[in-house]
């Protein structure tokens, strides 16, 4: 899909473009993949920065954010890391515990500064690995499925992550391999005037299982940055895939973000999505099942406080007959944050016997936040069940005053309501220790 704007950009990102191929044939980058680079590069010359009168960009502004795009950095790439000591002592808390038993890849800025494939996961067959490096080693499996999700011509911010690409992962899991330990990805920011574009491909053949939790760190400093990034996902016949994405910038970060997964015959997708960082967030999830019987499970939670502002986009396309999606997205905002949520069922003309449910649950803390809940159908096919529904509402004062009444202090009772309105979706995310993260953010934000 296409953004068409009459818009003129702000900067010029010639200067940008050209570095950005230099460096990648210094790099020895693949010949095909500089071909789409520069294909990319074409793409972004042809459109302009999104308008507010884009239906996808009409509640969402990154205007304050093209005032910065000409002093941003993009290609920022600290040295390499020999070992989990070398990285920010942010990430490294986060692997406490979990960093022995994990595939492990770390971005640091624009540049994939460590990668650890677990030896158990290589004695299956598993590869991890940069996309840069996947680029020259992996042509064969990941020529035909790189661009093939989410093209360049989406919109600007698209094509300039295409253009601009430096780091993110290639994880490939063969077919009837079950890997026995989850994939862990990290993006770390070490300061203001970043600009990051990774991409990830993640395939998945048939009959294969994999877990992986990606996370997006950084620490709060004055100054705007942006990460515009994208995921594809491909889910093969009888296949499994569990993903967690949790977007934890600082407070000064841009994140654009692009989602698409395939599913084939037979596949399941569980997907989670959380945002709790960042300035702002314009996240897009499209999910195509494309097999018979495939089942998509998309679960999210936001939560914002302040000025924040997170806008998640999802389309679930049944493309087959006897495919199931679920989807559950719940929002909490307190301050003068706001959130928007727009979502469509898809279902093709051929797709009988499609099942599909979309559900949006927010919760204000506050007068002056806002939530907008924007649901959709588009059905082609007469022998479905497709329901959706949205809800907005603030705290119940009885359920407050019921643990008030029991010796609770106000912030201890809120605190018990908002985080049992998660739970459901937090127990649903790989790993106890982030879910202990996230159970002790959503403290922090409502103390």
């Amino acid at each position: 899909m296409t953004t068409l704007s009459t818009k003129t950009p702000v900067i010029d990102p010639t200067p940008w473009t050209q570095k950005a191929l230099a460096r990648a044939k210094s790099a020895r980058e693949g010949t095909w993949a500089l071909e789409r680079r520069r294909a990319a590069i074409g793409t972004l010359g042809t459109l302009s920065l999104p308008k507010r009168d884009d239906e996808l960009w009409r509640r969402t502004d990154f205007g304050t954010l093209e005032m910065w795009l000409a002093t941003l950095d993009p290609f920022s790439q600290p040295p390499m890391a020999r070992n989990v000591d070398d990285l920010p002592a942010p990430v490294i808390e986060r692997l406490a515990g979990e960093g022995t038993r994990a595939a492990l890849l770390v971005q640091r800025d624009a540049g994939v500064v460590l990668e650890q494939t677990h030896p158990t996961l290589q004695s299956q067959g598993v590869t991890v690995c940069s996309l840069d490096r996947a680029t020259r080693e992996h042509e064969a499996l990941l020529g035909p499925h790189y661009g093939s999700l989410l093209h360049d011509d989406y919109d600007w911010y698209a094509a300039l992550g295409s253009s601009l690409r430096q780091g993110g992962a290639f994880v490939h899991v063969p077919k009837g391999v079950k890997a026995e330990l989850p994939v862990r990805l990290f993006h770390w920011l070490d300061g203001a005037g970043r600009l990051v574009a990774p991409r990830s491909v993640v395939v998945v053949e048939a009959g294969a299982e994999v877990t992986m939790i990606e996370e997006y760190l950084s620490e709060t400093v004055e100054g705007a940055s942006l990460h515009a990034g994208g995921v594809e996902v491909f889910v093969g016949d009888g296949a499994k895939v569990t993903y967690a994405q949790i977007q934890d910038w600082g407070r000064n970060v841009f994140h654009y973000g692009n989602t698409r997964a395939r599913l084939g015959r037979d596949a399941e997708l569980q997907w989670m999505q959380v945002m709790v960082g960042g300035r702002m967030t314009k996240a897009n999830g499209y999910f195509n099942l494309d097999g018979t019987g495939a089942r998509a499970f998309v679960n999210g939670f936001m939560f914002g406080d302040q000025r924040q502002h997170f806008h998640l986009h999802t389309l679930q396309r049944h493309l087959q007959p006897h495919t199931t999606s679920d989807l559950l997205i719940k929002c909490c905002l307190k301050d003068r944050a706001r959130s928007v949520y727009q979502g469509l069922i898809q279902v093709a003309e051929k797709a009988q016997r499609t099942d599909a449910y979309q559900a949006n649950r927010n919760l204000l803390l506050s007068d002056q936040a806002r939530a907008d809940s924007i649901p959709g159908l588009e059905i082609l096919a007469n022998d479905v069940r497709c329901t959706h529904g949205a809800t907005l509402g603030f705290l119940d004062p009885d359920h407050l005053y019921y643990l008030m009444a029991r010796g609770l202090p106000r912030l201890e009772a809120q605190r018990l309501i908002v985080e049992a309105f998660f739970e459901p979706v937090i127990e649903r995310i790989p790993l106890e220790t982030v879910r202990e993260r996230l159970r002790g953010e959503i403290e922090r934000k409502i103390d």
